[in-house]
């Protein structure tokens, strides 16, 4: 989908730099697939952006897009020379300096749990958002039983200073950063969008999301039905929002 990144780098994030371009792919083909857009035609943003691998792989599909994130990486200089449609800016997620109304597609990808205020978040996806834009907003679940970030089950259903000392306890050197909401707190953080949920999709398409293997295509058996019934219960939610 893009040139070939740069390797690894120790200042990488802690969650890793690999298989960014696998997940890109992913996410473009949930935007693409399930809403129509003309891809080449549409300017992007991407929140939370990180090492920025992301929006480096989709940049040759759209014709622009802006990775944001509070941390500046190093990987930003090398991605950016590569693509002219392409920037990167270094700024809150909570505050965008994007003017309203002036984004077609939004990426918050496995963000909403990591900021101080995320239904600022929400409030700033949809102002930049152009009335008809797409937010692909994608995120754990407090209800599934094992922590995504650390490994570790239950912790996150804990006060948080006792699941730290918990995790101390044992020997954990990880850290218990993300906070993490259920299925209903987050419909009701987006209540201002029309929310569609893109997990049925996606399970029932394996094949173009680089799912492979039997377990994969069993699931593409179930009825739609089924799958959107027992999505509260999914390890991670994947919404595709329309500002109205």
């Amino acid at each position: 989908m893009s040139k070939l990144q740069p390797p690894k780098n120790e200042s990488d994030p802690r969650w890793g730099a690999d298989n960014r371009d696998i997940k890109a792919l992913s996410i473009f083909q949930a935007v693409s697939g399930i809403t129509g857009l003309i891809m080449s035609k549409t300017v992007w943003l991407d929140i939370g952006c990180g090492s920025g691998g992301i929006t480096y792989s989709i940049a040759p599909k759209v014709k622009s897009i802006t990775g944001i994130d509070p941390e500046s990486w190093v990987r930003w200089d090398t991605f950016q020379n590569n693509h002219d449609n392409l920037v990167f800016l270094n700024e809150s997620v909570e505050s965008l300096s994007c003017k309203d109304n002036s984004i077609d597609v939004v990426i918050c990808n496995q963000v909403y749990e990591h900021v101080p205020d995320p239904i600022q978040l929400i409030h700033e996806i949809h102002r930049v958002l152009k009335p008809g834009g797409i937010c692909y907003f994608a995120g754990p679940n407090l209800l599934f039983p094992i922590e995504p970030h650390v490994f570790w089950p239950f912790v996150h259903w804990l006060p948080r200073n006792i699941a730290v000392k918990i995790m101390k306890l044992f020997g954990s050197k990880k850290i218990l950063d993300a906070y993490s909401a259920d299925y209903w707190t987050l419909k009701r953080w987006l209540s201002a969008f029309e929310i569609k949920n893109a997990l049925p999709y996606i399970l029932k398409n394996p094949c173009q999301f680089s799912h492979n293997g039997i377990i994969w295509n069993a699931i593409s058996y179930f009825p739609e039905k089924l799958i959107t019934s027992l999505s509260f219960l999914s390890p991670s939610f994947i919404f595709l929002i329309e500002k109205k």
